[in-house]
């Protein structure tokens, strides 16, 4: 390992950790003070407050894991350039290859890195995170099992979900038990399915069945939709069922085997699965990117210029990303296509961006 390897490495190294700390500290300020007001009227210690948002750091960091590579990158060799130390490199007979070897180094270490932490960690941390929300904050008891077998309780109200899928806010074989004070059934709801739209929970293919104290069915009903007020929303019903963010790989490759032997859509959860691959590469290629357009000369007005330019490509990139993998979930696009494509079309802009740099 040269010298100069470890220079570069280490500097990008060093303003990765500090993009990382800033978006991190903005992203949980903005949540408190979005989530601070349930806290207070629900009179959570502060302890809890605490633990919640700790827990929820490594997803965010996570998440921005790209932005936070692309910006160093930039900011490194930007300043490089800027500093006529590329130049100087360059005339000692150093090629671009070596200096692009420690930019490319970072990216594969980033990349480890942040398949780690959605695999190991995150899983955890949200899990427990969604646990003081959905049951501490927002009173509601669940059995956190999967997203295809959600069960919740609000008040009387014991609600049973066979499928939810959180993108159409919609869900498949559901059923509502209505206790009375000695936990027997009152009153019994079965829907083919529900849609959230409106504020309101909408059933369709409805059966409505009353009981009397002896549990033993009055009458039987049937309805083609009905409208049913409960406070419980879609983001409850995401936070008691087990998202893909709380699943490893191989969890979620089981699930997805069980849910189409049950006769679902599993789009959804196919496209998230190979975003657990493609996300993580996404590190390797700002890397390359920003490297590329800071020894272009492309972001010579400094540190202001290059961190503007790479929350201009970040945005770009999540654009692409998002579109293409709402694309997946309709079953536009393949799972596999809708997972990869902003990675190939980067990886084109990237080559791009090298080419120009030689």
């Amino acid at each position: 390992m040269t010298i100069l390897f470890r220079h570069i490495s280490s500097e990008i190294a060093k303003v990765f950790a500090i993009v990382i700390a800033i978006v991190t500290v903005i992203y949980i300020t903005v949540d408190f003070f979005e989530k601070i007001d349930d806290f207070i009227s629900q009179k959570i210690a502060a302890t809890t407050i605490v633990k919640f948002f700790l827990y929820k750091i490594p997803f965010v960091t996570a998440q921005v894991m790209p932005v936070a590579v692309l910006i160093a990158a930039l900011v490194v060799f930007g300043l490089m350039r800027k500093n006529n130390e590329i130049v100087a490199v360059k005339s000692s007979g150093v090629g671009i290859a070596a200096l692009l070897k420690p930019a490319a180094a970072c990216g594969v270490g980033f990349c480890l890195l942040i398949f780690v932490l959605s695999e190991v960690i995150v899983p955890q941390t949200m899990s427990r995170a969604n646990f003081i929300w959905l049951q501490q904050v927002r009173e509601k008891t669940a059995a956190i099992q999967k997203r295809d077998d959600i069960w919740l309780k609000d008040g009387n109200v014991l609600l049973h979900i066979n499928h939810y899928n959180p993108d159409r806010r919609s869900a498949h074989g559901v059923t509502l038990n209505y206790m009375q004070d000695n936990f027997t059934v009152k009153k019994r709801i079965d829907a083919e399915s529900c849609v959230y739209a409106g504020d309101t929970w909408h059933l369709h293919n409805v059966m409505v069945s009353r009981f009397d104290n002896n549990s033993v069915i009055q009458t039987t009903e049937f309805e083609d939709t009905l409208v049913f007020p409960i406070d419980i929303r879609p983001d409850d019903l995401g936070m008691a069922g087990k998202s893909t963010h709380e699943m490893g790989v191989v969890e979620l490759y089981h699930h997805i085997r069980t849910i189409e032997a049950e006769g679902y859509n599993s789009a959804l959860y196919r496209v998230d699965f190979h975003a657990k691959f493609a996300f993580p590469v996404v590190c390797l290629l700002m890397s390359l990117i920003g490297a590329g357009i800071g020894m272009s000369g492309k972001a010579k007005s400094g540190m202001t210029a290059n961190v503007a330019l790479g929350i201009a490509a970040s945005f770009g990139y999540w654009i692409l990303h998002s579109f293409c993998v709402s694309l997946g979930y309709g079953g536009i696009l393949p799972p596999v296509m809708a997972a990869w494509t902003a990675n190939l079309v980067f990886a084109g802009i990237g080559l791009m961006v090298l080419k120009n740099t030689a």
